[in-house]
């Protein structure tokens, strides 16, 4: 396998990463609705063509973070996203529909993983690693995490910065620091360690 990269293409405060590895990329978020020219201008100003990006991932469905994954769709790009996320894919649907333009995201059958499977994910993208679910922000949020290079955690709120009245928050965090990965890739502020 080809040295993975990582590079943070985000703006207007949200970040939004393109991994680089041998199949081309694997897009983790997109911005909000009506901002696909924005997003082509990212993808420009760092280099990436269009058809180098073959996968999108979206940690929760977020207008800011999913807001264009239709469009990117239809420009060829397969939006994968685990079992659990699905269930919650008409109502983000629903409530996104108030965003104009907004496309309603359809999945693919093949497209949807099950969450914890290293196998479905690394034939599916040529990577190493796996959809974890991390409720806490939303019951939809995953984490990507992309082994060797770190974990894609979302809106993930840190511990112990929001009351966490479930512990979902908590539990959360713990799954990821069992990853044994030790870089976290927000979704909002710099890159961290843990």
């Amino acid at each position: 396998m080809d040295k993975i990269g990582v590079v943070n293409i985000g703006y207007n405060s949200t970040n939004y990463y393109a991994i680089h590895c041998n199949q081309g990329y694997l897009l983790i978020d997109t911005g909000l609705p009506g901002t696909l020219e924005k997003m082509m201008s990212q993808f420009r100003k760092y280099g990436i063509r269009l058809n180098e990006i073959r996968f999108l991932a979206v940690t929760h469905f977020h207008p800011d973070h999913c807001g264009i994954a239709e469009e990117l769709q239809a420009l060829g790009i397969d939006l994968i996203v685990s079992e659990k996320q699905s269930e919650y894919l008409e109502s983000a649907n629903e409530s996104m529909r108030k965003f104009r333009p907004f496309k309603e995201i359809v999945v693919k059958p093949h497209n949807i993983l099950v969450a914890n499977d290293r196998i479905s994910f690394s034939q599916k993208t040529g990577l190493s690693g796996y959809l974890l679910c991390t409720p806490g922000h939303s019951e939809d949020s995953i984490s990507v995490v992309i082994e060797g290079l770190g974990v894609f955690t979302g809106d993930l709120p840190l511990e112990g910065t929001t009351i966490d009245s479930n512990g979902k928050i908590k539990r959360s965090w713990a799954q990821i620091i069992k990853t044994n990965e030790r870089t976290v890739f927000p979704g909002h502020g710099r890159t961290f360690e843990i």
